[in-house]
């Protein structure tokens, strides 16, 4: 079996091979639920409820179906569960389907895609009785914001959308909003919690409060699912359930559902009688005697959870409101260890506590053992969950007001009792990040076991949460909206005046972007996230709302942020360190995690980076990320446990998003009691202007850390801060989304309006636009004193520069052992202590001070590469089956006994950097700064190899060759970027605005470029990522080559770094970025080849045109991919120990080079988006050289014909009709007289062309390129002649003769036929300007002469001469009276005067010569 056919069966076999659901995170820390559980794993059955029919099948997906129509259409097409979201021109729908219906839809011409589950953002999250924890502490410097200030985040709701929250805690219970009513204020926007309760009881209560049994007459007229009676006087009321054995069938809303079961309804039997009272006289009270029972089938830490629940009217008959829960039944079924023994239920309601919606009791909780701390929970009730699957239409009777259609949201509890609305989570993961922002810190907690107690403190403890459940893409643009205060109104959504929301948290992302067709950024999640960021944008009255995005765990390469995180007005997170993990377990007792948590504030590896193919400078801010701990739910997985607390560790930047989230509450609440406005734009400018500076590049970092007490102190005027922003990011980022926002349809999509008015809205960052060669950029940063003093302010324009490189190479030793922790299996790092390999720094530079680093260096970024051969055995006949990882470490180690030997005791943990790859990455800011004692870098090899289908294969991992490089950067001065003023003096409560110019270069290459612009105060530093792209203009025919070189690890143009990952998501690897610039229309087709160095990295390419849409890729889905779901053909798809970073090495050329055709439909900037998901290893990057060709393809070898009759003279009568044949025609140009004009569709009017001379030149060119060309000349003359009449006067009275003198003047006049005059007597003269007519024989009397005169261009003038002959008159001589010569006469006299001077001259001649003799 050779690698390609393993890899095949494998990929076949991933489906059906069951695991426990936990990935190999970081190279070398497991992660038992790193993503969403193993519903395969999960157990369906329950002696509560005996479901009757299977509920395991694969036969059903979600699919995401975007059309025009309407849904009617669309249900016409499909027999299924349907739910959309409609509008009069076209709809976007969530179908549940069997895979086999698909193609009916696709073939009515509808865009499909199946559904996924969003990637969350959590790197570290676990449930075992030793993994529950997350602390807060004082993150981004909260506690002193609370202490120094009051400020809390009180009176700000965030919503935190997410896989719901639990607020079981009571360090949260607090936190949920609540409405006008008190109700809470929640959204299941993925129609998990709906619990029906459709099932009736009769109950025979008599007028005196006594229930009695019905008789048999009386049952049979019950139109009920069964009947309530009594068992005995004392011995309890209950629901008949049995029903003589043959028990009661239920209706069961399947949350699992679609990937547990055939449908969202279940039918289940219960064969026990429920307890509802303890006598016939006290029971729980139903005003109408009707009692509705139901059961929650849903799922909770990856176990099934199933809760029977009572519904009563217990104030109003007929109107529900009483929920009652049987908690300690469901705590029995949920803990159970043998599935052979039915544990001893007690289906008893009456010892359960009754809730109301708006009681601020609605947390559905236990307490098994009675300490008074809750060890079970089933969730909160009063959620409003969006009917995804219409089951209430369906299947239940609705109450008219509430009108439920398919899609429709539903109200927390249903009046008639037929359904209530529950929130849930059934992974923690949202209950984390709420608990990060909201946590008081009133509960204790036994971190580390060794009796300490901690409490957790949120960033904004008196904030308020709104949980908004979103587990599906399908789910994420209904909860936004409806966070953001928009309704949906059946055809359309309208904003309801408020935004429900103030912050919308989200802690997840999407990595696999190709399935959608767009770059992220342009994408239409991107462009919803950046709309309901602007002011204005879908209403004229919403007033937006901050969003906040973790930027994603895909780091450590670069690009590696995904959608919607790649939105530029949201705010992207990043991922910081915080060793408070070590310690606790699992980390206790390892000695690669040292023996401190002292260190924090590093950049981790896996922090996803910018750029995005739009070039502004992602992500924005940074926070705690790697770890932490949060409250979470009570829920408990046994009864026995004992130390089971109610908190985890939590990481990733799912942490690091809602930290700024709470921070930018604080900054909020800031606001608002100094009755400011509060615009998100305002709130991120503080933020980012108030961050620390952690000295990384801006796509690694962005502005920096937050610092919540640095961003209060701005709102309040303290501490010599500022705000900076400018005027021109948002105009040039405008400019570059400007065809993507144009192409989406608003009305599709349910909005009157859909705009993103950024241009105008100021941005801290700044990001220069796209520019060629040669061209600048400026823009306009305004510096705001909120201060009582004036600031003086310098202004620095600075870049990180590469300042010393040193390697060394080594070999791993496995399974060595520390001296302290030295059990079985517990093995220790590498050591070698960087003094090893950076010893020449003092002979350098001739230093003798005793310092580990270069002399200012502010960030070591330290690398470990391995070659693929010796990470991947490639002998092996299945694809990625026999694995070696080693993770890299840096320690400050102290020799507390001076014996230098290293210990793990002596050992405090830095930074850490793992994945499986073939390059690890770490960063330390300040190196000089961190380190106390000796720097030490650990290479821990991993002890057993792995595989990347099934994780350990039990075989001990031996020794690999490696590269240690250290390069250290400083801040240096950036010449591309200019100040007019390098200092300023800014006046109290004033601003002060200057301007800041990007020079680029003529010869620069195409890439991003990035920077920092520095605002330098006393008291205050701030950093302004600034970024620009230089695009290559791209001429037809022409090769445009571009050589890549080798460069540092930070970011750059030309090459790749080795990052990929293939335990993490598809987004991993390292992304760069080229721009093509194409103006010229008749280009329409590209050739495109990349190539590299070595043979075993591989290079994925898209080609994105100025849409955003990716129009072609050498990475195609493959045969199987439109089916499955892949985003390219090179995807291994996900593993239980990979989120979907592995890649096979398909070659489409060659090993070391891959071409694609790319078709060009319109002008304008082209991207090509490049990937390296896998890298060879031999060095930290690798240089990547780009050759393309642009032309024009068609079968046309003909060029335009140009067709134009036209005279030499026109007038203003006359129409130029130019005619251009050509079947590809591009473009015609016209010139007149060497100036470009526009044509008319009905031709040239020669009335606007000024008389005289004139030049028209046609140009005309076609697709292929093929051109021609043709001038006419022609003279315009709109005059007629002058005709000036010398003689005779009008009127004049002759005898004999009428003597006629004439001028026509005019400079186009034609040699014949010129001028004419017709005489009394009928006789026409032609071309005579001067003529004598002989009136003798013409009778007395008057007569007229009419004279006509015309010029070549067919102008004319006519003039009429009256005279009188009269014979009877002497006519007077005329001085210019016409003689008559006879032309004879005139020869003989000519000859013989030309003889008589001949004569003469010869006579002369001849003296002359004999005087001479």
């Amino acid at each position: 079996m050779n690698k390609f056919t393993g890899l095949v069966f494998l990929l076949l076999l991933i489906p059906i091979i069951t695991h426990e659901s936990f990935g190999f995170l970081g190279g070398d820390m497991i992660d038992k639920n790193s993503f969403l559980p193993n519903f395969d794993k999960l157990k369906t059955t329950s002696d509560i409820i005996t479901i009757n029919q299977s509920d395991k099948t694969e036969n059903s997906k979600r699919y995401i179906v975007f059309g025009h129509g309407s849904v009617n259409d669309l249900h016409s097409l499909t027999i299924g569960e349907l739910s959309s979201i409609s509008s009069s021109n076209g709809f976007f729908s969530i179908v549940t389907l069997p895979e086999n219906k698909i193609s009916h839809l696709e073939s009515a011409g509808l865009h499909i895609m199946e559904d996924f589950q969003l990637d969350f953002h959590s790197k570290y999250t676990e449930y075992d009785s030793h993994s529950k924890v997350s602390e807060i502490g004082n993150l981004a410097n909260s506690v002193q914001v609370h202490d120094l200030y009051n400020v809390t985040g009180k009176g700000v709701t965030i919503a935190v959308l997410d896989t719901g929250v639990d607020f079981s805690n009571k360090d949260i219970q607090h936190a949920i909003a609540r409405d006008t009513e008190n109700k809470p204020i929640m959204l299941d926007a993925d129609g998990q919690g709906i619990i029906l309760t459709n099932s009736t009881f009769a109950a025979n209560i008599d007028r005196y409060g006594t229930i009695k049994n019905f008789t048999k007459y009386s049952i049979s007229e019950l139109n009920t699912t069964s009947s309530v009676y009594v068992k005995s006087k004392n011995d309890g009321v209950f629901l008949n359930l049995k029903q003589n054995g043959d028990g009661t069938n239920l209706a069961v809303y399947n949350s699992l559902y679609p990937m547990i079961g055939s449908s969202p309804l279940l039918n289940g039997t219960i064969n026990d009688d429920m307890k509802i009272g303890k006598n016939m006289h006290d029971f729980i009270l139903s005003q109408s005697g009707i009692y509705r029972l139901g059961v929650m089938y849903q799922a909770a830490l990856s176990q099934l959870q199933v809760v029977p629940v009572l519904v009563v009217d217990s104030e109003k008959s007929g109107v529900y409101d009483t929920i009652i829960a049987d908690m300690s039944t469901s705590w029995k079924d949920y803990v159970k260890n043998d599935e052979n023994i039915t544990p001893d239920y007690d289906f008893d309601f009456t010892d359960e506590t009754p809730r109301k919606i708006g009681d601020g009791n609605e947390f559905l909780v236990y307490d098994y053992d009675n300490d008074g701390e809750f060890d079970y929970s089933a969730g909160t009730l009063g959620a409003q969950v969006l009917d995804i699957y219409g089951v209430i239409n369906n299947e239940a009777e609705m109450h008219d007001i509430v009108g439920a259609i398919n899609g429709t949201l539903l109200p927390p509890m249903d009046d008639n009792g037929e359904f209530f609305g529950v929130m849930t989570d059934p992974y923690g993961h949202g209950t984390s990040s709420a608990g990060t922002i909201a946590s008081q810190g009133i509960q204790e907690y036994d971190i580390y076991n060794n009796t300490k107690k901690f409490t957790i403190k949120g960033i904004a403890p008196d904030s308020k949460i709104i949980p908004v459940k979103a587990l599906w893409f399908g789910d994420v643009a209904y909860a936004w909206l409806w966070a953001a205060g928009f309704d949906n109104d059946d055809v359309e959504w309208k904003f309801s005046g408020m935004p429900r929301a103030d912050i919308i948290s989200n802690s997840w992302g999407v990595s696999n972007f190709p399935n959608f067709q767009y770059a992220p950024g342009h994408d239409l999640l991107s462009l919803i996230t950046s709309a309901l960021s602007v002011p204005g944008s879908l209403s004229e009255d919403y007033p937006g709302t901050l969003i906040v995005i973790s930027a994603g765990n895909s780091g450590h390469g670069y690009g590696t942020i995904g959608l919607p995180s790649a939105s530029p007005s949201a705010i992207t997170v990043g991922a910081t360190t915080n060793n408070v993990f070590v310690g606790y377990e699992p980390f206790k007792n390892e000695p690669r995690f040292g023996n401190t948590t002292t260190h924090a504030d590093h950049v981790v590896d896996f922090s996803s980076r910018g750029p995005s193919i739009i070039g502004d400078p992602k992500p924005d801010l940074m926070s705690i990320g790697a770890y932490s701990f949060t409250p979470t739910m009570v829920t408990k997985t046994s009864e026995d446990s004992t130390d089971d607390e109610p908190f985890r560790l939590f990481g990733g930047t799912s942490m690091a998003a809602p930290i700024v989230s709470g921070s930018a509450a604080l900054v909020i609440q800031s606001l608002n009691e100094k009755s400011e406005e509060v615009t998100p734009h305002d709130v991120k400018n503080i933020l980012m202007s108030s961050a620390d500076d952690l000295k990384n590049d801006v796509f690694t970092q962005g502005a920096g850390l937050v610092d919540s007490l640095q961003a209060v102190r701005i709102v309040n005027g303290h501490g010599g801060t500022f705000v900076v922003h400018n005027s021109m990011t948002s105009s040039n980022i405008e400019t570059v989304l400007s065809e993507s926002i144009t192409n989406i349809n608003s009305t599709a999509l349910g909005f009157k309006k859909f705009a993103i008015p950024i241009k105008d809205v100021p941005q801290t960052s700044w990001f220069g636009g796209r520019l060629v060669p040669g061209e600048t950029s400026t823009t306009t940063f305004t510096i705001e004193n909120p201060t009582n003093k004036t600031l003086a302010i310098n202004i620095i324009p600075q870049k990180l520069k590469l300042i010393e490189k040193f390697a060394l190479n080594g070999t791993t030793e496995t399974q060595l052992q520390d001296p302290i922790l030295n059990k079985t299996g517990t093995y220790r790092p590498n050591y070698i202590p960087i003094v090893n390999f950076t010893s020449n720094i003092h002979n350098e530079h001739n230093s003798t001070s005793s310092s580990n680093f270069p002399e200012n260096s502010s960030l070591l970024v330290l690398n470990a590469n391995f070659e693929f051969d010796t990470f991947m055995n490639q002998t092996n006949p299945i694809y990625a089956d026999d694995l070696r990882i080693s993770s890299l470490y840096i320690y400050d180690w102290n020799d507390k006994n001076n014996n230098s030997e290293i210990s793990s005791d002596e050992l405090s943990l830095v930074n850490r950097g793992g994945s499986w790859g073939t390059v690890q990455e770490l960063r330390v800011t300040e190196p000089e700064e961190k380190f106390e004692d000796v720097p030490v870098v650990g290479v821990y090899p991993v002890p057993s190899r792995y595989s990347f289908w099934i994780g350990d294969i039990n075989k001990n991992s031996t020794s690999m060759d490696y590269t240690l490089t250290a390069s250290y950067f400083e801040k240096d001065s950036w010449n591309e970027l200019s100040v007019e003023q390098d200092n300023v003096s800014v006046p109290p409560l004033s601003s002060v605005r200057i301007n800041s110019t990007i020079i680029t270069s003529p010869d620069q290459k195409t890439g991003i470029y990035d920077g920092f612009l520095l605002f330098e105060g006393e008291h205050h530093n701030l950093n302004v990522p600034v970024t620009y792209t230089v695009k290559h203009q791209v001429e037809k025919d022409t090769q445009i080559v571009i050589h890549g070189e080798q460069n540092s690890v930070n970011y750059g143009n030309g090459f790749v770094k080795g990052a990929f990952d293939m335990t993490n998501r598809y987004m991993s690897g390292d992304w760069k970025q080229y721009f093509l610039d194409i103006n010229d229309e008749t280009i329409n087709s590209g050739a495109i080849e990349f190539s590299w160095k070595e043979k075993n990295t591989n290079l994925s390419v898209f080609v994105i045109d100025p849409q955003g849409k990716i129009i072609s890729t050498n990475m195609p889905t493959g045969v199987f991919g439109h089916f499955l779901g892949w985003p390219s053909i090179d995807w291994l798809g996900t593993t239980p120990f990979s989120q979907g970073g592995g890649f096979f090495p398909v070659k489409n050329k060659d090993d070391t080079s891959t071409v694609l055709f790319a078709p060009i439909n319109q002008t304008g900037t082209y991207s090509l988006l490049v990937h390296s998901p896998l890298f060879d290893g031999k060095d930290n990057t690798e240089p990547i050289t780009l050759a393309a060709k642009f032309t024009t393809i068609t079968p046309d070898d003909i060029p335009p014909e140009i067709l134009l009759d036209l005279p030499k003279f026109l007038t203003a009568e006359t129409k130029i009709l130019p005619k251009i044949i050509d079947a590809n025609l591009n473009s015609v140009t016209y010139l007149l007289d060497g100036l470009e004009i526009e044509r008319p569709a009905d031709g040239f009017n020669t009335t606007e062309i000024s008389s005289g001379e004139h030049v028209l030149t046609i140009y005309a060119n076609d697709r292929v390129g093929y051109e021609t060309s043709k001038s006419f000349t022609f003279i315009v003359d709109n005059d007629p002649p002058l005709l000036e009449i010398e003689s005779p006067k009008n009127n004049t009275s002759v005898s004999n003769r009428l003597f006629i003198d004439l001028k026509l003047i005019d400079d186009n006049l034609p040699d014949n036929d010129k001028i004419s005059f017709l005489l009394p007597t009928g006789e026409r003269i032609v071309d005579k300007m001067v003529y004598s007519f002989d009136t003798t024989d013409v009778e007395d009397g008057e007569y007229k002469i009419t004279i006509f005169g015309i010029d070549k261009a067919g102008n004319s003038v006519s003039h009429d001469i009256m005279f009188i002959i009269d014979h009877s008159i002497i006519d007077k001589p005329k001085p210019s009276q016409e003689i008559e010569f006879d032309p004879f006469l005139i020869l003989v006299i000519s000859g013989v005067a030309i003889a008589i001077i001949s004569a003469i001259v010869f006579s002369q001649k001849k003296r002359k010569i004999t005087s001479n003799q």
